[in-house]
């Protein structure tokens, strides 16, 4: 196997248990706490921030475990890559606009990265799905 695509296997394998364990460690809880986490980054309307917390850990497991499992990979990872930039879009805004959040909440309770860390976590996580993307 040449390096690049042993790199896009490990990333699509890497990608695929992050997205399973975040959204999973937010099914875990009620959705009413990942909604008042989407309502802290002032996005979306208030009346929205409910529907996005039952659907959003769903589709996150939904892609990872597509990338896990290598079903239609290449589709996957630009879903992935997709939700990623929302992600690195919506974390941007509350460091440009100074909003003050405790965490990200992109895992949940189970773990807590800053703003700053997560936007960093996410831009590593949008370059392989953009590595898995071209390799596929």
């Amino acid at each position: 196997m040449k390096p690049r695509a042993l790199i896009a296997l490990a990333g699509r394998l890497f990608i695929g248990a992050v997205l399973v364990y975040a959204g999973a460690s937010k099914v875990s809880a009620p959705a009413e706490e990942f909604a008042m986490v989407i309502g802290a980054y002032d996005l979306v309307p208030t009346s929205f921030a409910l529907p996005i917390a039952g659907l959003l850990p769903w589709l996150e497991m939904l892609i990872g475990w597509a990338l896990l499992l290598g079903v239609e990979a290449r589709a996957a990872s630009a879903a992935a890559g997709t939700m990623t930039a929302v992600f690195l879009a919506a974390i941007g805004s509350v460091l440009v606009r100074g909003i003050q959040i405790p965490n990200c909440g992109c895992f949940g309770d189970a773990m807590h990265f800053s703003p700053a860390h997560a936007f960093l976590f996410d831009s590593l996580m949008a370059a392989l799905c953009w590595l898995i993307f071209t390799a596929e």
